[in-house]
């Protein structure tokens, strides 16, 4: 009896969350979807609140099924609590934050999509640890996306996590020859269907790092030119119009 009582609870908790973000969205909504409406919500807020209680309920889901599915957004959803957290200035709770996310993605060796999270965040979290331990992450992180690459290499997101490792690697250590090519492949990836278990995000960080490569090797036609081919697909984009630069 208790079982059933906490089963029903669980459900009932669970289609009130979902049937409260319809209403927002005004669509079904993703895990996906409802990652980034909490995280808008929680950067408005200035408080990690709305991601706690999302969070909360992919915890409860993952608790019940332990699947691929699960991990990947309770993973997701935990990255941007720590990106909130750090926003915050609270970056205990981001350390904390990204440590448990990234161990819900080590076992996924053979997903991509999981992969090339796994080599984001392994890189994010680099930034609460020693010089050493800096140093090794960055390796487990170029590791991580290489694997995904492998499995997945017209994936928006493997092109994505690769790009991104190179483009933070100093010259001194062979960085800077990848970011181009594998940024443009990013572009040319197909376009994911907009269901429930495939993740979409990344375009916009595309636009971002090309943009970032083509300034930081002078050649600002090219720069200009990806900004506003990223601002036309994404023109209320903070990251972009972040990069619009004032003139003279």
């Amino acid at each position: 009896m208790k079982g059933l009582i906490n089963h029903f609870l669980y459900n009932t908790v669970t289609l009130v969350f979902i049937l409260w973000f319809s209403s927002v969205l005004g669509q079904n909504p993703t895990p996906e979807a409802t990652i980034k409406l909490a995280f808008q919500q929680s950067k408005t807020q200035q408080t990690q609140s709305p991601l706690v209680k999302h969070n909360t309920i992919l915890k409860q889901a993952f608790n019940k099924e332990d699947n691929n599915f699960n991990r990947y957004w309770l993973s997701y959803g935990l990255y941007n609590q720590a990106l909130i957290a750090h926003r915050l200035e609270n970056k205990k709770a981001a350390e904390e934050l990204i440590n448990r996310a990234i161990e819900l993605l080590k076992p996924l060796k053979e997903d991509a999509e999981s992969q090339a999270l796994l080599a984001l965040q392994l890189g994010y979290s680099s930034r609460f640890k020693s010089y050493w331990s800096m140093m090794s992450l960055g390796r487990a992180a170029y590791q991580r996306a290489e694997r995904a690459f492998a499995l997945a290499p017209t994936n928006m997101r493997t092109n994505l996590a690769l790009a991104i490792n190179d483009f933070y690697t100093p010259k001194a250590f062979g960085g800077g020859k990848k970011v181009e090519t594998h940024l443009k492949k990013a572009l040319q990836a197909p376009n994911p269907s907009a269901s429930a278990t495939t993740p979409t995000w990344g375009k916009q960080n595309v636009y971002e790092l090309l943009v970032k490569y083509y300034q930081k090797n002078k050649q600002q036609n090219q720069a200009q030119n990806f900004l506003n081919q990223g601002l036309s697909e994404f023109p209320n984009s903070e990251l972009l119009l972040s990069l619009k630069q004032t003139p003279p």
